[in-house]
Formats: structure tokens, sequence, C-alpha cells
């Protein structure tokens, strides 16, 4: 399976609702051996460190199919641990109800879920392909 970007990621600015500090989303489209894979969103925070919370929305991306299932994470800082980890959480916990999100997973939902192998292969292509995401996590000082 080769995973690639289909074009540049799109980011934006925001303000997190938590702590009122700015952050970035950023929006990827992932292809899976050229055809759409899936879409990515990624918040990019500073709280108790770098964090990127990633949400990942598998299904077909046309009009009228109703499939789409998402997963989430957080990247970031973890007790007695030099590096950062992944770890999962409730899907889109951020964002409303929608049909591009389709069904959102809960963490025990997705750490059973046949596709939970898939997710970590986006994600971890995400944190050394996307430059922002990449930067943000390893880089950032």
């Amino acid at each position: 399976m080769t995973l690639t970007l289909d074009g540049d990621s799109e980011s934006r600015e925001a303000t997190c609702n938590h702590c009122g500090r700015q952050y970035s989303t950023v929006s990827s489209f992932v292809l899976k051996d050229g055809s759409v894979y899936c879409v990515a969103k990624t918040a990019l925070h500073d709280h108790d460190g770098q964090e990127a919370w990633i949400d990942v929305v598998f299904g077909t991306f046309e009009d009228g199919v109703d499939d789409h299932i998402s997963f989430g994470c957080r990247v970031g800082p973890v007790e007695a641990s030099p590096e950062p980890a992944a770890t999962a959480v409730n899907a889109a916990q951020t964002y409303g109800d929608s049909a591009f999100w389709g069904q959102k997973l809960t963490r025990e939902e997705a750490l059973a879920h046949p596709r939970i192998s898939e997710f970590w292969s986006v994600v971890d292509f995400l944190l050394v392909n996307e430059p922002l995401i990449e930067h943000h996590v390893h880089h950032h000082s």
C-alpha cells in the first residue's frame, strides 16, 4: 500500500475554546495507490506540550454515498517517554454531527474495529509526510 498526499494540505488558524490560544487546523486528502482513500483533519495545539489531534474519515467520497466512518487520536507528550505517543480517542470530538464524519467511533469502538490498523498507518504517514504536522510534533520549540 502506497499512501500519498493529494496536493498540499490546507491550513487555517483558529482559537482554542479551552485555553483561548491560537492553533492551526490542517486538512489533508490522502490517496492510496493513487485513489481517494481518506480525509484527515488535524488540530495542532500547544497545551501541555505539542499536541496533534488527528481525525481520519474513511469512506466513499461521492455524492449520495453514506458510508463514512471516523477514527481519532491524540499525538503528543506522555508520562515517562521522551518521544511523543499516539493514543486513540473518541473521533471528531469538537465537530458536530454531519454526513461527512459519518459514524464517529468512540475510543473503545475504534480499538475493536477491523480498520484500526489502516487508521494507524494513516497517522504514521501523516506524522512523517505532512510537513506542518511533522514539524509541530517533532521540531516545534
